[in-house]
């Protein structure tokens, strides 16, 4: 019988995190096997990229000498070296709807990207972004395996043997399952928590749509709504009691050559439980219960086969055990509104191919060396979840909503700060050390980890918006606790206006208002200067 050829790393999934891991382990020259039960180009979700996720990548990339995955992470790097199907994002819009009525155009929120800071974001059609990364770390010397089932897989002390249903046997000192929420490891050793941990209860059902009209047609001017930017070209979210719509464009920048546009609803599953009817048809009736949604569509068809989920999420006892580990997606799950699954992934690959390589070098593949990666993931899914449930309490009633996204989006700014100071230390320095220390903070997993004082905040805030699913604070109350904590608050720069309601955006961010913030901060709390400077 041949001997199982052997790697250092098998990696189940060529999706996106285990492409780059691939690619990453590749480049530094040790043996890697992918292993895959489909082939690309395929379908997937997780489409719009968030300043954290596409600074995080650039910072994996010079972290660990992959300038592709660099390349991957900005809007003009996707156009030239891989695909001219995704689109451009420089918001994030909020459209708050309500059943039998025109949209109020004073009930909207939208979230500018600082991209004279972090660049431009993109909208990614993921089929030809996933088989790009999968060809780079092809080049870099990973074996691939698509269209090939695993019928056993062994873990004991001298290593990882794996045998797929062709006969094919490989070994390995170490295993990485990427392959999300059907995990195999998960299933294997019964990782999964039932019931869920989390207070998120949400599915999905979603698709590709041509002819969608872009939001800011769907007015006599669009002036109406009052805000800086045209939501077509950001990431759109149609809001509503019990639930939201996405709207991503990949069609909405002349350099685009696809006609696509990315729809999807979460539901909260104990506000619109699942039904018999048919994907399309809930849809339908979706659009008929909304007319301000309904308008996008007039025209609008699917171009795909529906995906329809049950409850989306899903979370383990742990992520981590005596050489294996499971990838933030593979862990668990809670929902794509703010878009931070992908951040919570590139944020674990960034400390797991550290932890990674470390062991590679001296041999040891003990859970103990890769408890810090359990504990980010698991911090991360919580803190998210908090997020998120909070968010569908707020949907049910705008002024709730206006006072909470406030919270998100402001700590969703300071972590471009402390990431940005972390880049720009590498590019004066040309040290490696200063891209290190970003996982070791006081609040693990949090949207800003280094400032204790953002942290209270949040937790205030957070705290208020559960009181209202409680039932023991009125929405209009809650709403003016939050900003008052904003008012009181000595390390938000003034020019956000958040104590104010009728702000309804966060900052312009054109050089001015840039240039403004960066003085401030220079004379504020000791505390946020470090953060930024």
């Amino acid at each position: 019988m041949n001997k199982p050829q052997h790697f250092d790393v098998a990696i189940l999934g060529t999706g996106f995190s285990g492409a780059i891991l691939g690619a990453i382990l590749a480049r530094h020259g040790y043996k890697v096997l992918l292993i895959d039960e489909k082939e690309h180009p395929r379908f997937a979700v997780g489409e719009a990229t968030i300043p954290q996720t596409t600074m995080m990548m650039r910072a994996i990339s010079d972290r660990y000498g992959v300038p592709e995955i660099g390349d991957c992470s900005t809007f003009e790097g996707m156009h030239k070296h891989v695909t001219s199907h995704c689109g451009i994002k420089t918001n994030f819009g909020f459209v708050y709807q309500r059943a039998g009525m025109p949209q109020n155009p004073q009930e909207v929120t939208q979230n500018i990207i600082p991209h004279l800071l972090v660049g431009e974001d993109c909208h990614w059609f993921r089929q030809d972004l996933d088989a790009y990364l999968l060809t780079v770390a092809i080049k870099y010397g990973a074996f691939v395996r698509q269209n090939t089932r695993l019928e056993d897989l062994a873990i004991d002390k001298d290593g990882v043997f794996l045998k797929t249903h062709q006969g094919e046997e490989y070994s390995a000192r170490y295993i990485v399952d990427s392959t999300g929420f059907k995990s195999i490891l998960a299933k294997k050793f019964d990782l999964r928590e039932s019931p869920c941990r989390f207070k998120t209860h949400s599915r999905s059902l979603f698709n590709h749509f041509i002819r969608v009209k872009p939001y800011d047609e769907c007015a006599v001017a669009n002036a109406v709504w009052d805000v800086p930017q045209a939501w077509h070209d950001g990431t759109m979210h149609h809001l509503f009691p019990g639930g939201w719509m996405w709207v991503i464009p990949f069609n909405n920048h002349p350099q685009s050559n696809s006609p696509l546009c990315s729809i999807g609803l979460s539901l909260d599953t104990r506000k619109f439980p699942k039904t018999d009817l048919a994907p399309q048809q809930e849809f339908d009736t979706i659009l008929a219960k909304f007319p301000g949604i309904a308008l996008q569509f007039e025209n609008a068809r699917p171009v795909r086969e529906w995906v329809s989920t049950d409850r989306l999420q899903y979370s383990s006892k742990r992520c981590v055990g005596d050489r294996f580990c499971l990838t933030a997606q593979a862990t668990g799950t809670i929902d794509a509104l703010f878009s931070r699954g992908m951040a919570n992934t590139v944020d674990g690959l960034y400390t797991l191919a550290d932890l990674l390589l470390t062991a590679l070098k001296d041999g040891d593949f003990s859970a103990e060396r890769f408890e810090y990666l359990d504990r980010l993931q698991q911090r991360l899914l919580d803190y998210n979840d908090r997020l998120v449930h909070c968010s569908f309490i707020a949907f049910s009633d705008f002024a709730l909503w206006n006072a909470w996204y406030r919270v998100w989006s402001f700590g969703g700014l300071l972590n471009v700060f402390r990431i940005k100071k972390m880049q720009d230390r590498y590019k004066e320095t040309g040290d490696l050390a200063s891209l290190s220390g970003l996982n070791n903070p006081s609040y693990l997993g949090s949207l800003c980890p280094d400032l204790q004082q953002y942290e209270e905040l949040f937790d205030g805030a957070a705290s208020a918006v559960e009181a209202v699913g409680e039932g023991k604070l009125s929405s209009s109350e809650a709403a003016e606790k939050i900003l008052s904590l904003f008012d009181r608050a000595d390390f938000v720069p003034p020019m956000f206006e958040f104590p104010s309601a009728d702000r309804r955006y966060n900052c312009k961010f054109d050089f001015d208002d840039i240039v403004k913030i960066f003085a401030w901060s220079k004379s504020a709390l000791p505390e946020l200067q470090q953060l930024c400077w």
